[in-house]
């Protein structure tokens, strides 16, 4: 979906890397983890408070991102009116739409959502 948007965008993906990290719930070695699987950096950015802290705390420098209009443009926003069959696909950029769609992504997230709990 990065890719996706970004391509839709018109950014040169020669500049880009996309590096999926998997949590692994360890805060203690995170950054650390983190810098292994990434070409090297010197700033951290991110909104995430306990992120900031980690990247601080291993002596990085940090910077926050400037998020626009935050309250429409929110994944879990998204992801509740999906459940909802509201209107996402305005949301988001029409590449990714398109893909959501061809991979069946809101049944799937209904899906997924569902609990186990019997009621």
């Amino acid at each position: 979906m990065l890719r996706l948007a970004l391509l839709e965008h018109n950014i040169d993906l020669c500049r880009v890397y996309i590096v999926p990290i998997p949590d692994i719930e360890m805060n203690h070695v995170w950054v650390r983890y983190v810098s292994m699987l990434v070409p090297p950096f010197h700033i951290a950015y991110s909104n995430n408070p306990l992120v900031i802290r980690l990247f601080k705390e291993a002596g990085y420098e940090t910077k926050r991102i400037p998020l626009y209009d935050r309250s429409k443009f929110s994944g879990k926003r998204i992801r509740e009116l999906m459940l909802t069959n509201g209107p996402w696909e305005e949301l988001v950029p029409k590449s990714v739409a398109s893909l959501i769609k061809e991979i069946d992504g809101v049944e799937r997230l209904k899906e997924i959502a569902q609990t186990d709990e019997v009621v």
